[in-house]
């Protein structure tokens, strides 16, 4: 079975975490959240809405076996907590751990495409981001302003609103289109996101 590790931090963007969670599930992924340096035993989202991560980073097994493990590593945004991945020696190893890797994707939103660039990880030509992190992006990448980006197995996007469009891609990319196609049907998705 294929099987999706989500980060999540206090700020953490709640549509970015969620909406991957959701529709790895719908897919058949089987999802599990780990908490970035979390001082409850939530995470306190972007909107002040409180998610329970299923662990904590520091309780995963060690970072070898982590990549093992998964084949989908997925940081959502929102600012404070796309920081607190940046500034974590454990995120950053976990990225590069995944990140390159035959076989596992990685994928980031919003201001967490950052993390990248802090992890020192430069495999990747191109992604994009929020607007709002861009000037952070420019010097090192080919920064593009695609909802979705996706170069090699990094898959990246912009926002809250690309978070469906950034988990069916990786579905898509993880399972193949038909499997997109069908997690989109009872989902009454929109010809448009």
């Amino acid at each position: 079975m294929t099987k999706a590790l989500l980060l999540i931090a206090n700020g953490s963007e709640e549509i970015e975490f969620v909406t991957p969670y959701d529709v790895f599930v719908r897919a058949g992924i089987q999802a599990v959240s780990a908490g970035v340096e979390l001082t409850e035993h939530w995470a306190v989202a972007s909107r002040g809405v409180k998610i329970v991560p299923d662990t904590t980073v520091q309780e995963l097994p060690p970072v070898d076996a982590l990549a093992e493990e998964y084949d989908i590593l997925v940081l959502p945004g929102g600012a404070p907590g796309a920081k607190t991945f940046c500034g974590s020696e454990k995120v950053k190893e976990i990225l590069r751990a995944f990140y390159g890797k035959e076989g596992k994707i990685v994928g980031t939103i919003c201001a967490a495409s950052t993390a990248i660039k802090a992890a020192g990880l430069h495999y990747s030509k191109s992604l994009t981001s929020h607007p709002s992190v861009k000037d952070e992006l420019t010097s090192d990448y080919e920064y593009k302003e695609d909802r979705i980006v996706v170069d090699g197995n990094l898959v990246s996007s912009r926002g809250p609103g690309t978070a469906l469009l950034f988990a069916l891609t990786i579905v898509e990319k993880a399972l193949g289109a038909e499997k997109r196609k069908e997690v989109e049907g009872p989902m009454v998705l929109s010809s448009v996101l």
